[in-house]
């Protein structure tokens, strides 16, 4: 060791010790559990309706509806049934 880390190491040791706050805690813990609960109740429950349901999801099911329906026309097409 040189001589600049046992002046480190002194400088350390003469820290006083971390007490923690009980009432510090308490307040950031009451605020972290708000802001969780907050956040739960804004989130889409399943299967409740499509409010929940994002603009991009009915997107994608309305292209998809399509496309089956366009393969369905065109599968009616070819076997002569239109």
């Amino acid at each position: 060791m040189t001589q600049d880390d046992d002046r480190i190491l002194q400088a350390l040791a003469g820290l006083p010790p971390i007490a923690p706050d009980i009432e510090w805690e308490t307040r950031v813990r009451a605020r972290c559990h708000a802001v969780i609960a907050r956040c739960a109740l804004r989130q889409p429950q399943a299967g409740r309706n499509l409010r929940g349901t994002g603009l991009i999801d009915l997107a994608a099911a309305a292209a998809l509806l399509f496309y089956l329906a366009a393969v369905i026309a065109e599968a009616a097409r070819l076997v002569g049934l239109v």
